[in-house]
């Protein structure tokens, strides 16, 4: 939506036996690199087009997990299953903005998830309360802050 490019034709890729994924990649495209948000973006760009019948908050989910993990060509990530990574997203839903939905993964996508409060990647946790494990935040954003001045004055 950002670089107005088109949209995917997601159930006819499926239909014809695509695999469908879901991915960021970085600010240049993605404004925030928030996978949550692309699932989010994608259920409701397939409702548009198809109908809420046709397109479900599953659908998205699968797009942003398996899909990924087969377009990867990845047998080892992308479901919970033994012999898998242990890539795991934990979010809260104990906001006012959640309350009621019911469907505790429909709240997650409909309701807009914006922050996990645990990540796990290869059964290492890497963001612990909201905050990645080990990294100084001020210290990223600066830095992040000047390559980015040094690019666009290069430009």
């Amino acid at each position: 939506m950002v670089l107005a490019s088109g949209q995917c034709r997601t159930c006819e890729l499926e239909a014809a036996g695509v695999a469908v994924g879901l991915g960021v990649d970085g600010s240049a495209s993605n404004d925030n690199s928030n996978l949550m948000e692309s699932v989010r973006h994608a259920l409701m760009l397939n409702r548009l087009r198809y109908g809420s019948e046709a397109v479900t908050h599953l659908d998205a989910l699968r797009w942003a997990s398996a899909g990924s993990a087969k377009l990867l060509g990845r047998a080892d990530i992308g479901t919970i299953a033994v012999g898998c990574q242990a890539d795991l997203a934990f979010y809260s839903l104990n906001e006012l903005r959640f309350s009621g939905a019911g469907d505790p993964l429909a709240a997650l996508v409909l309701c807009g998830a914006t922050q996990a409060d645990k990540v796990m990647i290869s059964g290492q946790w890497r963001v612990s309360d909201g905050v990645p494990v080990g990294v100084d935040i001020e210290q990223l954003i600066a830095e992040h802050n000047r390559v980015a001045r040094n690019f666009l004055q290069s430009v």
